[in-house]
């Protein structure tokens, strides 16, 4: 049976088709954060620059009380992560702005040579890597004028947050432990020339590259400064906050012996005036978000108690106690993930960490349901978990006021971009505090979602599922239309309530578009989550053709006319499907997997991933990981197939795309390549804007020409 859960019209808005150049007229709008009297929220907008070919942010500042909003710092750079000096009068951010240049005088009074000048002497040693000014932690007035540099850190600094005294600000800045090139071998013997040399199995991270440096945490007095560098070693920290006392600060890292092959996400603590580094979470667990209780005594963090799991497992709400006592899972028995494991392609990043009650009985936090992200609300004493916000949209960011009587939030739908909002710290009263996106959404027609509900092919397990329309479909009509089928990637995150450009613009050219989330996906318990382990393409595919089988039983769309696209995890379902039917008249993979056995090691997380998802490694689980592969099933590909990858991509290494590509011409099937350079996995979502509408260039087209 299929039923729809939502009425929809039949028609979209009225308005001109959205087309693939729309990326540069859309805000994108994230990272929110409330003053600490709760009045005034501050939030970034990002644009696609055409003319730069790169991305320009600027921080704004809207009022909750009057809803007037206004532009805080040029945006002719990239400014972003706004935060609150305790007294609400600055905020500090992150920019990559140009330096400030100082006046430096020599001995003798004379005026010596700026950074810049420095760069093309002998001797300086700019990174090679760097093609631009390195992002730094600026401070600027909320009443407004010249923002001021903070830090000068050579590779950089990110992640400003301010000591509740208003005394200085923690961030986090890359450090080497010893100098590229000077690295000792085994056997004492070092780098002669350009060559690496490799001694660690976590040697490379996509959208990262070589790892030859750590990020470390550092503070700088926020009136300006030297800066002091508080961690140090082989292995990344994360996600510094202050205790409330301005005394310590706690931070994510991994510090174990055996980090190199684990999956482990600590929780430790540094004093900021000196003393011993301490672990607060010994043990298998994989932590991140850190909050800490008005009181100090304990902190809340987002995880799991299998660290191998990755986002197989649902991610609880834990507390860790300040003095080590073991952490505590709150919400053991709420059957959902805490986080957004949502989906887009017009938006930034999302801002999980869970916020406390002024009085600490109750943590509110983002979770993941049935395509929907939400705020919740989490008693502590008994673990019970109510929603905040409700209805059929995806929240990534919120904030709440220190005395718990306001929220701030980020939020949009299928067809409406992420705007701010605020309402009660029980959700009433919410009200749309921007509308950046209005003269945008005033002259395009974007589909809505339709939502619905299918069995699937294999065992009649209840699947969730969204329609998008062509703009001016008629209902009833003669007319059938060609249909694309999108798979999400992950497998475990979900597609719902949010704008993807991509899907719009499919349907603006008159197709359908069907997407699902099949078992595998997130926000419909732990069990639907793993499913799928040691069992892809068996358990999975059935579900995303029996959506299919139930569009098609409404009579507008073409049988003849269908094709299959998916990226990462859907590139790999897209490989497997084309490899086991030929019902679909086309196909694009993107970003793919096609066999496990050489994923394993050269995907930068090949050898744990993919030894958790299958059980075993390529050496002990041969036949299963070459079962699973599509590779394995090359002949039987017959499906025009369209290959995009991206060269710089270690999540699924591009040799993925060329064993396939290689496969298929030389079985004389009809394939092409498309090989994008210098982007990672991520290109769709934050690649060179050029190169985003040159990948919607190829997608589309392929589609074009062949239904």
């Amino acid at each position: 049976m299929t039923s729809d859960t939502m009425a929809v019209p039949d028609t979209a808005t009225i308005g001109r088709p959205i087309v693939g150049e729309d990326l540069f007229r859309l805000h994108i709008v994230s990272d929110v954060q409330l003053s600490p009297d709760g009045r005034t929220a501050a939030y970034v907008v990002t644009r696609l620059d055409r003319e730069a070919d790169d991305y320009r942010a600027a921080i704004w500042i809207a009022s909750l009380e009057g809803g007037t909003r206004r532009q805080l710092t040029a945006g002719t750079a990239r400014d972003g992560s706004p935060r609150w000096s305790p007294d609400g009068h600055q905020i500090a951010f992150v920019s990559n702005r140009p330096a400030e240049q100082p006046e430096r005088r020599g001995p003798g009074g004379e005026k010596e040579p700026g950074e810049r000048e420095r760069q093309g002497q002998p001797g300086a040693k700019p990174d090679p890597k760097e093609d631009g000014p390195k992002s730094q932690i600026w401070v600027i007035a909320v009443g407004g004028g010249e923002a001021r540099q903070l830090t000068r850190q050579s590779f950089g600094a990110t992640s400003p947050t301010w000591s509740p005294d208003g005394q200085a600000i923690a961030f986090l800045s890359p450090t080497a432990d010893q100098e590229p090139g000077s690295t000792p071998s085994g056997d004492g013997t070092a780098t002669i020339a350009d060559e690496r040399l490799i001694t660690e199995i976590r040697y490379r991270f996509d959208g990262r590259g070589f790892i030859e440096r750590h990020d470390h945490i550092w503070t700088v007095p926020s009136g300006g400064g030297e800066a002091r560098q508080l961690t140090t070693g082989d292995s990344d920290d994360a996600q510094p906050v202050w205790s409330p006392d301005s005394a310590r600060i706690a931070f994510v890292s991994n510090r174990t012996p055996d980090r190199e092959t684990n999956g482990i996400s600590a929780i430790y603590i540094v004093p900021v005036q000196g003393g011993d580094l301490r672990c607060l979470t010994e043990g298998a667990f994989a932590f991140t978000d850190p909050a800490w209780s008005p009181d100090g005594r304990r902190l809340a963090v987002i995880g799991t108690d299998d660290p191998r799991a990755g986002g197989a497992k649902n991610a609880n709400l834990w507390t860790v106690p300040a003095g080590g006592d073991p952490p505590t899972n709150h919400t053991r028995n709420w059957d959902r993930s805490f986080g957004d494991h949502g989906m887009s392609d017009v938006y930034m990043a999302s801002d999980d960490r869970p916020m406390w009650s002024p009085d600490g009985a109750v943590v509110y936090a983002l979770a993941s349901d049935r395509g929907s992200t939400h705020i919740y609300r989490v008693t502590l004493e008994d673990g019970s978990v109510e929603p905040v916000t409700s209805g059929r949209r995806r929240i990534i960011s919120f904030a709440a006021a220190a005395d718990g009587s306001m929220l701030c939030y980020i939020s949009g739908e299928a067809h409406r971009p992420f705007e701010v909002f605020s309402a009660g710290p029980a959700g009433s009263n919410e009200q749309q505090l921007t509308q950046h996106n209005k003269a945008f959404l005033n002259e395009v027609a974007l589909s809505p979602s339709e939502e619905m509900l299918f069995p699937s092919q294999s065992d009649g397990t209840e699947i969730q599922a969204w329609i998008l329309k062509p703009p001016g479909f008629q209902e009833g009509s003669a007319t059938k239309y060609p249909l694309i089928l999108q798979i999400h990637g992950g497998p475990h995150a979900m597609y719902g309530h949010a704008l993807f450009h991509e899907m719009q613009l499919m349907a603006a050219r008159g197709y359908v578009v069907l997407y699902t989330n099949p078992r595998g996906s997130s926000g419909y318990g732990e069990d639907f989550t793993c499913s799928t382990r040691g069992r892809w393409g068996e358990h999975d595919m059935p579900d995303v053709m029996g959506a299919l089988d139930a569009i098609l039983k409404r009579g507008y769309v073409d049988e003849a006319r269908v094709g299959v696209t998916g990226g990462s995890y859907g590139g790999y379902l897209t490989n497997w499907i084309v490899g086991h039917t030929d019902r679909f008249k086309a196909a694009v993979t993107q970003r793919c997997v096609a066999n496990f056995y050489s994923f394993f090691g050269t995907s930068d997380i090949g050898f744990t991933f993919g030894e958790y998802e299958f059980g075993g490694t390529p050496w002990s689980e041969t036949e299963t990981l070459l079962r699973h592969s599509p590779i394995s099933y090359v002949e039987s590909m017959k499906t025009p197939l369209l290959i995009i990858h991206n060269e710089q991509d270690l999540r699924c290494p591009i040799e993925q795309a060329e064993q396939l590509f290689v496969f298929l011409k030389k079985l004389g099937r009809q394939v092409a390549f498309v090989r994008i350079p210098g982007e990672d996995h991520n290109l769709s979502r934050t690649g060179k804007p050029s190169r985003r509408l040159a990948r919607l260039h190829h997608l589309i087209g392929w589609f074009d020409t062949h239904l």
